[in-house]
Parts: C-alpha cells; structure tokens; sequence
C-alpha cells in the first residue's frame, strides 16, 4: 500500500470517529446558542435555578436564616436575596429587610432604601424607592396610630398610605424588631431560601465551558481545534475523491 493510499485511508477513519464524536457537542453548542439568542424574549435573566449543590459550584456562600419579622398574623424570613412572606418565597436579589408592619388594609416591609407594600392575601402591590421615601437610609420601621412609621438619620416620620409623609414623634411606636428562629425553624427554612443562579447564566456557562470551571474554556479550544481538523480533513478527502472522479 503506497503512502498516500495509507495517509487516505487513516484521515477517512479518523475523520468518521471525530465527526460522530462530536455530534452530540455541536448539536448542544447549536441548541443553546439559538436559546442564548432569544434570551431575553424568554426571560431566562429572569428565571432561576435553587439548589444548594449549585450554589456550591458557583462558589455563592449560603447564607442560612436567623431571624424573623412578626406583626399580628404576618411573619417575614429573609436569606441569600430571597424573601418567604407568610410561606411564599419571592425575589432573588431582594435587600435585606429591617422590619415587618401590619397595619389595617396592607402588610409593609422596609429596607434601608425601599418599602414594599402587600396586600392581606401576601400579593405585592406595590414597591417603593428611596425617590419616594422622606429620608434614606432607612434605620427602623413600626406602627403607631394605624400609620407607618420610618426612623431615619434625618428624623422619624409617619405615613397612613406610605405616599404622604409627615414628621412623627419618637414615642408611643411600636417598632419592628427581629425573633430568632429556633434550630428546627432554621433547617426548615434554609432548604426553602436557597440562592439561585440564573438560567441565562447557567446555558452561557454550558455553551463557553466556563461552567467546568477554569479547564473547561480550555476543552473548548481543543475541541475547536477538532472541529478545524475535521473541516480540513474533510475538504482534502471532498478534493481526492472528486479529483479521482474526474481522472476516471
């Protein structure tokens, strides 16, 4: 057998393995580039995955919770950016809270530079900035005379619909302040509030290889490299075969 017979054959052979090798990767890249693509038509920034294992692979610290907010019948629990408002989780880059109020028509939940506003079923009505606060950063919130009342470092101030504000006395209020959660309560609700990672992160993470951590931009390139060599191979044996018709 003459050497460019042997050298044909061999890239034939290796030219089948590597292409079936790599079916299955480029149909993967092809899936979640076109995925990546429509992102933001699927909200995929907006959708997340929780799952502690997760977490721990992005290196994300897991903050577990301890303490609680209680007002009459409400009880807020806070951890990793995510709020649990009488046993339903919400948000996932949500501020630290400071304090929990009932007052008669709406549940109010304030962090140092926001108030959010539920209703008495738990749906959120509204959320409120600092634009729309008397004074940032917000140090303590309670109730006093059915109204909201705000501590801050500029004075106190009182609100009945949490729109119009007005200056408030420091006595007489009713000031939120945080309960620990007992060991049980805290296990309970540590698997309940994991940290999420966004779907969008997850699939660009998968489709760069940045996902296996730092080797894993490395097995792109050489898979890269594959996919050149294939194409190369691919367009020589193309080139032979179509020379050797012609000679015939």
């Amino acid at each position: 057998m003459s050497p460019r017979l042997h050298l044909l054959l061999f890239l034939r052979r290796w030219h089948a393995r590597i292409g079936l090798a790599a079916l299955v990767f480029f149909l993967f890249l092809g899936v979640t580039g076109v995925i990546l693509n429509h992102g933001s038509e699927l909200g995929l920034d907006a959708r997340y995955v929780h799952a502690a294992w997760l977490a721990r692979w992005y290196g994300i610290g897991d903050e577990p919770p301890r303490q609680a907010f209680r007002s009459g019948r409400h009880d807020l629990i806070a951890a990793n950016g995510r709020w649990m408002l009488d046993g339903r989780v919400a948000g996932e880059k949500f501020p630290q809270p400071l304090g929990l109020v009932e007052l008669p028509d709406m549940v109010v939940v304030a962090s140092s530079t926001s108030l959010a506003l539920y209703g008495k079923d738990g749906a959120l009505i509204d959320r409120l900035e600092s634009g729309a606060l008397p004074a940032v950063p917000v140090q303590a919130i309670g109730a006093g005379g059915r109204q909201i009342v705000l501590r801050t470092a500029s004075g106190t101030f009182q609100s009945r619909d949490a729109l119009s504000w007005q200056s408030a006395p420091r006595e007489g209020i009713a000031w939120s302040a945080p309960a620990d959660l007992s060991a049980a309560e805290r296990e309970k609700y540590a698997g309940l509030l994991d940290p999420g990672i966004s779907v969008q992160r997850i699939l660009l993470d998968l489709h760069s290889g940045r996902f296996a951590g730092r080797y894993g931009p490395l097995a792109m390139d050489l898979v890269a490299v594959f996919l050149a060599v294939l194409s190369v191979s691919g367009a020589w044996l193309f080139y032979k075969r179509k020379h050797k018709r012609e000679r015939h």
